[in-house]
């Protein structure tokens, strides 16, 4: 496997972890740090969930086919700047979603890496 297939599994499986949210609400409170006390921000988390699944799965049809690739850089890069930048210019936080954004900003470096990789 090369290096930038491997980093396409690891931004993948990043991306479908929180998918379980989807499934198991009750689990956004050890990801995330918050209690789903409503129904409305239970419906809102386990609907992020969903689609960050579905962005570790575009990213995982990358890593077995490159034409998938340009939507998938795309798609997760615009996903993690927007919650880095969100997270940057809203608080204070709580450390669990300072954990979020360092993830995601690992994972901008990353994605920076595959391109850099492919395109080299």
């Amino acid at each position: 496997m090369t290096m930038d297939t491997a980093l396409l599994w690891m931004l993948a499986a990043l991306n479908l972890v929180p998918g379980i949210v989807a499934l198991r609400p009750a689990r956004a409170e050890t990801l995330y740090g918050i209690a789903l006390d409503g129904p409305a921000l239970a419906l809102a988390m386990r609907h992020r969930a969903v689609l960050l699944a579905l962005v570790g799965v575009l990213l995982a049809l990358a890593a077995l086919d490159p034409a998938w690739l340009p939507a998938a850089v795309l798609v997760a890069g615009v996903s993690k700047l927007s919650f880095v930048g969100l997270f940057l210019t809203t608080g204070p936080h709580g450390a669990p979603m300072r954990r979020i954004a360092l993830a995601d900003a690992g994972a901008l470096a990353a994605l920076g890496g595959v391109i850099a990789l492919r395109f080299a």
